[in-house]
């Protein structure tokens, strides 16, 4: 099972370690004396009594590091995804996967190096895969707030085991290419945020109208709904939306008149409504479209013929007719089917509500 931890490195040296893990190797600080090796630190544990009391005051420094050595349920192990705070500088972090045991070699340092007085330091070894070659920026749009709120722990090493799931997101989005450097502004992570919750819910609102409109509407009644929506979403005096449904029907349920601001030119949709469960195999609705496109046509120019459907699907025998209708007019013969309708239904009868 894999597991997320979050590995905090030593600030003062980022360019040293961030080296170090584009080399394969995640370099921990308090590892300037052998005795700090963890093994031997577990050598003393295993021999059970006050073990604390026999760790020398180095050993004790590097013992909060105990988990990378592996051992026991609550340690690092292979395949265990880092989060490594401030890498390769601050308000950046990289992600890495261990893929080696631990292992201890102190390291030398330039006098450059050298910010603790130590001429060796960062002995505790951990051999990773660096996952992310130039850091993520923790304010990118991706990385959710939850992420940036666990960075501010000032623990050396602590479990991410509740943003597994937020972790993996990351590195999907790595996968896809996705830019994780570039911040985004608290405004437009506003932005993001209600376009989120709205999408959410206009899905939940959408279920339900479906629901609700299959319970409430059968057959031609879905004409009078679909009529209200489309006036919303064809508002006067730009256009009108007429019900030409009915036993005197020239083919359209509905005629949608789009009209110039600028001269007496008007151009029209035609529309036909068909309450079907499933596919739509039955090609009534281009015949009658094809008479409409006829009648109609004498008035002002047509600019598509619609089918607006509650099935789900179209069967091939639809859709080849419905590409030779397309031919013969020579205009566009769209299939509005269910989801489309109801996202159409749902928005129009939103802007209806809303005055």
């Amino acid at each position: 099972m894999v597991r997320y931890w979050a590995v905090r490195t030593d600030k003062d040296n980022q360019p040293v370690i961030f080296q170090e893990l584009q080399q394969g190797k995640l370099r921990q600080g308090w590892g300037y004396d052998d005795s700090q090796d963890l093994r031997l630190i577990k050598q003393v544990m295993d021999n059970g009594g006050a073990w604390w009391e026999k760790l020398t005051p180095p050993q004790r420094e590097a013992y909060p590091h105990f988990r990378m050595l592996g051992f026991g349920e609550d340690c690092i192990k292979r395949e265990d995804i880092l989060l490594l705070p401030n890498l390769p500088h601050y308000q950046l972090f990289c992600l890495a996967r261990v893929n080696g045991e631990y292992a201890f070699e102190k390291m030398k340092l330039l006098p450059s190096q050298q910010k603790h007085g130590l001429t060796e330091d960062y002995g505790h070894i951990l051999p990773v895969q660096l996952l992310t070659l130039k850091g993520v920026n923790k304010y990118a749009k991706q990385v959710p707030a939850d992420i940036r709120r666990t960075l501010r722990a000032r623990s050396r090493l602590w479990s991410l085991g509740p943003y597994s799931s937020q972790i993996e997101e990351l590195l999907a989005a790595l996968e896809k290419g996705e830019n994780l450097l570039e911040p985004q502004a608290g405004s437009a992570r506003v932005q993001s945020a209600w376009e989120s919750a709205w999408s959410q819910a206009k899905r939940t609102l959408q279920d339900e109208l479906s629901k609700e409109l299959s319970r409430r509407f059968k057959a031609a009644e879905w004409e009078e709904p679909i009529l209200r929506a489309m006036r919303k979403l064809y508002p006067t005096p730009a256009a009108e939306v007429l019900w030409t449904g009915g036993a005197g029907e020239h083919g359209a349920d509905l005629v949608v008149k789009l009209v110039s601001r600028f001269s007496d030119s008007a151009w029209q949709i035609l529309v036909q409504v068909k309450d079907y469960v499933g596919e739509i195999a039955d090609t009534t609705a281009l015949q009658q479209l094809g008479r409409a496109y006829q009648h109609y046509g004498e008035q002002a120019p047509v600019l598509e013929v619609v089918v607006m459907t509650t099935a789900d699907r179209e069967s091939e025998s639809f859709q080849k007719e419905r590409g030779s209708l397309e031919k013969k007019l020579g205009v566009p013969v769209v299939v509005i089917l269910r989801d489309r309708l109801i996202e159409l239904m749902a928005e129009g009868l939103a802007a209806d509500s809303a005055n």
